[in-house]
């Protein structure tokens, strides 16, 4: 008797054709226009780009944290566990903040209060959203800095951020955003202001704590090592839009949008001889004023005239999970060959 065919399971969290627009004296400022993407469960997706490609707005996007005005989110849907986010109302969103989905903020330094104890701070949240007995929330919040590895958590529960180091002030927003079981953690440079060594003690413990509780990770990074390190997917983000989605395994074996292939040509290799590093020429442009057609044509040295048209994101065939490999570029076939000698 042949086994009945297994079925996809639904995505945790499906983001479609999100914008978010700031209004701005020089017209609308289009941060985020038209992005689509979904998480599955227990499922790593990291976003990548420069600064000002439309990252981080995308993430304040799914837990409403954009200010309105001048914000405002024009079309889209943000479902999450069947729910589209945006058409809430605001005391279940609330609910749903900081239990269901939870944030690392960059910077912890500027993120923690620096008038309270960081177990206060901690305490705040499971007091909202676990409505422990206050006997028990102490008990909980020591609970959490073990389990994010905290030296001393005893001593350090009243202690307050400027006592503690870079990497020390990380594992405590960590622990925050941990603390209510989250079934999405939105992870923004959660290893931007440590050193490396920090940084891949939190990247492992990120990966076992997703481990040993099946949480998805939306994570939001420039940085190329991190994605290889703890993605599953990577969703590619220039001036707005999706520009290149594909396995992680996928796009760092085989980039097919020529900005994606500046981000790789621009890293480092320790097994080749290298002179200078090669950089993107010019900068993403202002959110008020993206050129007309491919917005990345004016810094892009396979532009031609096709490109004063925008174009769609198409697919490119299944690979790896059955997950497509997707890219909007009117010159892909053309960069494939040059793609084989780039990434060698």
């Amino acid at each position: 008797m042949t086994p009945p065919a297994a079925t996809a399971s639904p995505a945790l969290l499906e983001v479609d054709n999100l914008r978010t627009y700031f209004a701005t004296d020089a017209g609308d400022a289009k941060a985020v226009d038209g992005v689509s993407f979904s998480i599955g469960a227990g499922k790593t997706l990291a976003v990548v780009g420069e600064s000002g490609c439309g990252k981080t707005v995308t993430a304040l996007s799914i837990l409403q944290l954009i200010p309105q005005p001048p914000g405002r989110f024009v079309t889209g849907t943000i479902r999450f566990d069947g729910r589209d986010l945006l058409r809430l109302p605001k005391h279940e969103l609330r609910a749903i903040r900081g239990g269901s989905i939870a944030m690392i903020f960059q910077e912890p330094g500027t993120s923690l209060n620096p008038v309270f104890t960081v177990g206060r701070q901690i305490a705040e949240a499971i007091r909202l959203h676990r409505k422990l007995p206050a006997s028990q929330v102490r008990d909980e919040v020591l609970r959490c800095l073990k389990a994010v590895q905290v030296s001393d958590p005893e001593r350090r529960i009243d202690q307050y951020p400027h006592e503690m180091s870079g990497g020390m002030k990380q594992r405590v927003m960590i622990a925050m955003a941990l603390s209510c079981n989250p079934k999405l953690l939105i992870a923004d440079e959660p290893t931007t202001a440590v050193d490396v060594t920090i940084q891949a003690r939190i990247l492992d413990l990120l990966r076992d704590i997703q481990a040993d509780r099946g949480m998805a990770i939306l994570l939001i990074t420039h940085d190329l090592g991190v994605v290889a390190e703890l993605a599953d997917e990577v969703v590619v983000m220039y001036a707005g839009k999706v520009i290149e989605r594909a396995t992680a395994e996928e796009l760092f074996a085989n980039p097919r949008h020529p900005y994606t292939l500046g981000l790789f040509a621009s890293l480092p290799r320790v097994d080749q001889k290298q002179g200078r590093l090669q950089a993107i020429e010019g900068s993403v442009p202002a959110a008020t004023r993206f050129p007309e057609g491919c917005r990345f044509r004016e810094r892009c040295r396979w532009a031609g005239a096709e490109c004063q048209q925008e174009p769609p994101l198409v697919a490119l065939g299944k690979v790896g999970l059955g997950q497509e490999h997707q890219v909007a570029c009117w010159k892909h076939a053309e960069i494939a060959a040059a793609n084989a000698a780039i990434v060698a």
